[in-house]
């Protein structure tokens, strides 16, 4: 059964983008089948894709463009990505985004949407469809404030939070959360993976980090019973 999963966080620069990408490339690698989402207005994951000149985008779909097979990008990391642009800005209505789930042509495991880093209808959209809502944490005050407003917004939704220590202050992490069983820890080739196409699992794959993105990725499957 296809689980929704949306990456949030209100506070900007808690590698939510690089946590989609690299949890997309270590579901595949436990035999998922994974599409994933561009929702920030940013399109920062569509550009680092190099798919920021599509056609075809979330924009057209959700306001009811037909969907096919053959429109959906495969990526070379194997896993399914279907690119935004800055007309995401107008999508308001969570009615037609689910509308757009139900029309997808393939089966899925995993869907993996990348949020705004700001309160906007397009992160309300992601939170209200969603199966599982998925919250990088660096102790740090901006990042657990923004942690929290997801929370509060996210009301009656099951929520998880993950600890990750790029641009981690000390060692105070909000216990108010549940956490899963992985830590990221800082690293400089999650920055340097940025100018690739590829993800940080894929460009350093025997690093420290990828292999905690890959506990992340397993510890979220097993959350959601994928595994």
């Amino acid at each position: 059964m296809r689980k929704i999963v949306a990456i949030a966080n209100v506070a900007g620069g808690t590698g939510k983008s690089t946590t989609a990408h690299a949890l997309a490339v270590a579901c595949v690698e436990y035999g998922k089948k994974v599409l994933v989402l561009d929702l920030d207005v940013s399109t920062s994951l569509t550009f680092q894709l190099g798919l920021e000149n599509e056609r075809t985008t979330l924009s057209d779909f959700v306001l009811g463009a037909t969907i096919n097979e053959s429109q959906i990008n495969t990526v070379v990391e194997r896993f399914d990505f279907i690119p935004s642009d800055s007309r995401i800005s107008t999508l308001v209505e969570t009615e037609k985004f689910s509308i757009f789930f139900d029309s997808l042509p393939k089966e899925y495991d995993l869907v993996l949407m990348d949020t705004p880093s700001t309160i906007d209808p397009r992160l309300v959209m992601a939170l209200e469809i969603s199966d599982l809502i998925l919250i990088p944490v660096a102790s740090n005050l901006h990042s657990i404030r923004g942690a929290n407003q997801v929370n509060k917004i996210a009301q009656n939704k099951s929520v998880i939070g993950f600890k990750i220590e790029i641009g981690s202050s000390g060692d105070y992490w909000d216990e108010s959360f549940s956490y899963l069983d992985a830590t990221i820890p800082n690293s400089e080739l999650v920055g340097e993976s940025l100018s690739h196409i590829s993800s940080v699992v894929t460009q350093s794959n025997r690093s420290e980090v990828a292999g905690a993105y890959r506990e992340l990725a397993y510890s979220l499957l097993e959350k959601l019973e994928l595994i």
